[in-house]
């Protein structure tokens, strides 16, 4: 008995992640890069975004990020900021 239970109580509560679909959070975290002078972001503010919780780990990534800021940056010569967030879950994969 217990364990159809806890089936309903898993079921119930898929069905209503399922039904709120995803969020769309004005305080995701998001970092901005200016591409005239850019500075690297605190660790702090890289693993919030990445929802990494290791310090090398976010060092890396962090040195990852920039990377790409500075190639987006010289990829679009009218582009004065690039700002990072974290990207949503396909429609696809949120379906299955």
């Amino acid at each position: 008995m217990n364990a159809q239970l806890a089936l309903f109580a898993l079921a119930l509560v898929a069905a209503n992640a399922v039904a709120a679909g995803p969020q769309d959070d004005a305080l995701a975290p998001t970092i901005r890069i200016d591409c005239q002078r850019p500075q690297l972001p605190s660790q702090q503010a890289v693993a919030r975004l990445t929802e990494v919780d290791n310090f090398g780990q976010a060092y890396a990534m962090r040195t990852r990020l920039m990377a790409d800021a500075r190639r987006a940056c010289l990829r679009n010569p009218g582009v004065d900021q690039v700002d990072m967030t974290r990207p949503q879950p396909s429609r696809w994969l949120a379906e299955r």
